[in-house]
């Protein structure tokens, strides 16, 4: 009877220190709180143990000792919610470097598709200039055979109209040294008629 009243008061008087405590972590949350409600569940354990042990109470030794177990397992839990959510911080962490591994290999992609148009879009119009020059370089050519050819069938033509003309000239000196020639004999002859007819009549 007396260990169960020592009991109740052992325990009552642990819970009037812890109120305060308690409602100050409630307020709060985070690893620091976390741990230190651990620290305090520690005490109040080690405080049930110490007084267990006092007053040779069994139960309250075991209550010090069942509560210290869930404090260590508090402890263990927190701890791996700590690496859990390391590992889920690296986690992020990596996909997020995947995440802009994978936005700059698109960038650099995008980039060098671009670039290749540019370069297709040059190729093309290099290709149409050289095109383009080349046909109006043949086409320069051309104009300038034609009138090459036109110049030198205007030549050919000019000569052709100067043979005609000067064989028409030999026609006419010839034709005009024939007549000169025949007039030259008819009046030789004529001249020797007259000399002829003088004879006659001076001897007459």
């Amino acid at each position: 009877m007396i260990k169960e009243i020592s009991r109740t008061a052992v325990d009552g008087y642990l819970k009037v220190v812890r109120t305060p405590l308690d409602a100050v972590l409630g307020r709060r949350s985070g690893e620091r709180s976390q741990a230190f409600g651990v620290r305090l569940d520690r005490a109040d354990a080690t405080a049930r143990k110490v007084a267990g042990t006092a007053l040779r109470d069994d139960k309250l030794k075991d209550d010090a000792r069942r509560r210290r177990e869930a404090a260590d397992e508090r402890e263990r839990a927190q701890r791996l919610r700590g690496v859990a959510e390391e590992h889920s911080a690296k986690a992020e962490e990596k996909a997020e470097e995947a995440s802009e591994d994978a936005r700059k290999r698109r960038s650099d992609a995008a980039r060098a598709a671009e670039r290749r148009k540019q370069q297709a879009k040059k190729r093309k119009e290099d290709t149409e200039k050289s095109a383009a020059r080349k046909a109006a370089e043949r086409k320069q050519e051309a104009a300038r055979k034609a009138a090459q050819t036109k110049q030198e069938s205007q030549k050919q033509s000019k000569r052709e109209k100067l043979a005609q003309l000067d064989s028409k000239e030999a026609a006419l000196e010839k034709k005009e040294a024939a007549v000169n020639a025949a007039a030259e004999s008819k009046r030789l002859e004529q001249a020797a008629a007259e000399a002829k007819r003088k004879r006659k009549n001076g001897n007459a």
